[in-house]
């Protein structure tokens, strides 16, 4: 008896969690349609201009290391917060050499 009471908590605490689970998705649709875009492709181009230096990348390259803040800067749920140069790049007030050597390393 007290095996079936426990199988049917645990039930009920995995449905609790989908449940979390999907509304956390659906806020972060809304919060990516407020700040970003939620038509991203990971063959999209990204200019982003690294203290003067200009580094193209596709987008997949620079979020193909899921959790990472460079998944988090180029995935598109952010784009329209993002700082831009006069140009409409994304600037980033980094070290471009050493940005590269990072985007070389994932390419």
């Amino acid at each position: 008896r007290d095996r079936a009471a426990e199988i049917n908590k645990l039930n009920n605490e995995e449905q609790r969690l989908l449940h979390r689970l999907s509304d956390f998705e659906l806020e972060k649709k809304k919060v990516a349609a407020e700040n970003g875009s939620l038509n991203v492709s990971d063959d999209d181009l990204i200019e982003i201009n690294v203290g003067g230096k200009i580094i193209a990348a596709k987008r997949g390259t620079l979020c193909q290391w899921k959790g990472t803040r460079l998944d988090a800067l180029f995935g598109g749920r952010w784009d329209k917060l993002l700082q831009r140069d006069s140009s409409g790049r994304i600037f980033l007030d980094l070290n471009g050499d050493c940005f590269q050597v990072i985007v070389d390393y994932m390419n």
